[in-house]
């Protein structure tokens, strides 16, 4: 009988490429240290210097297969108070029922100049904490000690991974300029990875190269006799292994810009997914799911659909709450409005339910995303709906990658309902939407259905957002000017609104009310501030000191202050998609009565612009009748994304809606 002993691998488990690496722990500059500033951006707050990071593939006998390590340094210039936060890490650690990566070596030292000499200061041994971020992610949590104005931190470490499907990804680019970052990688023929890059940074250097190695196997064999005997036999296994190595040099901080999801989604970064495994003589054995096996393991999860199926607590608890239902339309809002009054959302994104049940939430009144809307599907399948739950990426999570079935993808959780054929996306978190608008963050590509018959993809919609002011304005013999101001909007748009009163207070919204700062309010009224299916309404009484102008001549601006002030679209260049999240319609219209002796002596002039595929448009209509004035303002954007190809045009289309409506009236005494 052969009993195999050792697998011998010839390579490092911390890689050694041609090139030696950039930098060594520890090796730190009195340049570093007494950099003040960072020329190629003056408003820098904190520089990476380097950040170096390497990740092999060794076999390990004790487990009888194979263990993947990462290790890390990193050099970071704290330049201004601003960069303090740059000295805050969290560090992702991957587990499963069975097993859990292992953090190792983790040094923290803070250097700072005194009197011309570099000290240093360690973080001690208890300077980490851990956190429990999801069911599969634990976070590792340390801050460099004795930060400072010119600190230079370093940091690193090393993680030990028995799931070689979560191979490290590697961001070239951070939320700060980044001076020199590499990363290396080696992988041995046996394992297949898909590799994605992304960004508008493309590496400096970008080369692979292939190595032959060798395993040496090691074996016994006892043979039978009077007198048994041990034989040891070597065997050298030839394979190939392939090097990577990928580095960027003077990398610009990324700088998010309005109307994006996730940074993300477009910094410059490398991701890796196992797509299979091929060992000597064996057949393929494929790593990456179908959507299938995702499907199915997600209805079998005792964290999602399983919680769902069964809670049987929740048959006469959804009995009871839909008594009197007599359609299944009735149903489903009866339940919808069961759960959204008796289980407040916590603020946290899950996929997948945490240490507490349906029960538990239920019990609490309170649950993440996950709680909320696995209780909602629950109900309504109890109650005879149809209903599933569905997987999506919040905006802040980033897009997903429909080519592949990866559940790390997810982030969140909410239902559909199917009624007469008709289809309802359903999120019982936001106390301020109406059934049927998903909030902001969830408005992000399509998420997918989880469900025993029909699995798929949805999209993620949401219904046009509007807002429409009405001003009635009059100047008076004395040319004081007096009027009314109501803002109606609904959905999103007044989702924003009752938000921001509800939670600030009159007084303090009044104050952040834009027109407020150059009017005088002298009454408001606020209606169906709870009355969430109808629109919010608000009603201004005002008075407007109006001292622009000479004497005899009155300059008023026709938008009170509610135009669009100024381009959100600054870059002439953009290399980001726009994302408004949904399409909207802002509509605006003044009807302004002068006086016997003044008259109109400037009256801006309309104008239509159009997108091409009518993507948006813009009317601005005036007409003057006697001593009245009327002006209809009308932005409609009607889809939520514009491509980097569209940005040109959408950045002149806002250039000239923002100079149309600063267009002044002018008015003279007769």
């Amino acid at each position: 009988m052969r009993a195999l002993l050792t697998i011998a691998f010839s390579f490092s488990i911390f890689i050694s490429f041609c090139q030696k690496p950039p930098l060594k722990f520890g090796d730190i500059t009195q340049e570093e240290v007494s950099m003040t500033s960072y020329p190629a951006d003056s408003s820098a707050t904190a520089v990476v210097l380097f950040d170096y990071g390497t990740s092999s593939i060794a076999y390990v006998q004790s487990n009888n297969w194979f263990q993947l390590t990462f290790e890390r340094i990193s050099r970071i210039k704290i330049l201004t108070k601003d960069g303090y936060r740059h000295a805050d890490f969290e560090v992702p650690l991957y587990h499963s029922s069975s097993a859990k990566e292992k953090l190792t070596g983790l040094k923290v030292v803070t250097y700072n100049s005194e009197n011309g000499k570099i000290v240093q200061t360690k973080m001690k041994s208890d300077g980490m904490f851990e956190e429990k971020y999801d069911q599969n992610i634990d976070l590792i949590k340390f801050t460099a000690p004795n930060v400072k104005e010119g600190s230079v931190i370093e940091v690193t470490y090393r993680i030990t991974s028995d799931f070689l499907h979560y191979f490290r990804d590697w961001e070239f680019q951070s939320t700060i300029p980044v001076m020199w970052s590499e990363y290396r990688a080696a992988i041995p023929e046996y394992f297949n990875y898909e590799k994605f890059m992304q960004g508008y940074i493309a590496p400096a250097i970008n080369e692979s190269k292939e190595f032959p190695k060798s395993i040496l196997l090691t074996s016994k064999e006892r043979s039978a006799g009077r007198v048994t005997q041990t034989s040891f036999q070597t065997d050298k296994i030839d394979y190939k292994e392939v090097n990577h190595r990928w580095a960027a040099k003077d990398v610009p901080a990324f700088r998010s810009e309005p109307f994006m999801t996730t940074h993300q989604d477009y910094i410059s970064k490398i991701n890796f997914e196992l797509a299979y495994y091929k060992f000597p003589n064996q057949p393929i054995k494929p790593v990456m799911g179908t959507w299938a096996d995702l499907n199915k393991s997600f209805l079998e999860s005792e964290n999602f659909g399983a919680a769902v199926k069964g809670s049987g607590f929740l048959r006469k608890i959804t009995e009871e709450a839909t008594a009197g239902a007599s359609t299944p339309k009735e149903k489903v809002a009866k339940v919808y409005n069961f759960v959204l009054t008796n289980v407040e959302w916590d603020g946290s994104n899950r996929k997948f339910l945490n240490d507490d049940n349906l029960k538990a939430a239920l019990d609490k009144k309170k649950g993440s995303s996950s709680h909320i809307n696995l209780i909602l599907v629950s109900m309504l399948q109890k109650a005879g709906i149809t209903a599933h739950p569905v997987l999506i990426s919040t905006r802040s999570n980033g897009f997903v990658r429909e080519n592949f079935a990866l559940s790390s993808q997810f982030n969140y959780v909410i239902a559909l309902v199917v009624i007469d054929g008709e289809s309802m996306l359903l999120d019982a978190t936001d106390r301020l939407l109406p059934m049927g608008v998903l909030p902001e963050r969830c408005l992000n590509g399509r998420g997918y259905v989880i469900s025993q018959d029909s699995p798929g993809w949805v999209d993620l919609t949401a219904p046009k957002s509007k807002v429409v002011s009405a001003v009635e304005l009059s100047l008076n013999p004395d040319g004081e000017l007096e009027g009314q101001l109501k803002v109606t909007s609904n959905v999103h748009s007044a989702r924003r609104a009752r938000y921001a009163y509800l939670s600030k207070g009159e007084e303090e919204y009044l104050k952040n009310f834009e027109p407020a700062k150059t009017l005088t309010i002298t009454k408001a009224a606020f209606n169906n501030l709870k009355e969430i299916r109808e629109s919010f309404e608000e009603v201004y009484d005002f008075t407007w000191d109006n001292n622009s102008g000479s004497a005899g001549t009155i300059f008023i601006s026709p938008m009170l202050h509610l135009q669009e002030s100024a381009n959100p679209f600054k870059l002439e260049k953009r290399d980001y998609p726009v994302d408004f999240g949904s399409a909207f319609d802002k509509i605006y219209t003044l009807k302004l009565q002068l006086p016997e002796n003044y008259q109109f002596d400037e009256v801006p002039e309309g104008k239509v612009i159009s997108l091409p595929a009518n993507a948006g448009r813009f009317i601005y209509n005036t007409s003057v009748t006697g001593n009245t004035l009327s002006i209809t303002s009308m932005l409609n954007v009607n889809k939520s994304m514009f491509t980097q190809d569209e940005y040109p045009l959408l950045r002149e289309f806002y250039n000239i809606i923002v100079a149309k409506q600063a267009e002044p009236i002018v008015v003279k005494k007769k």
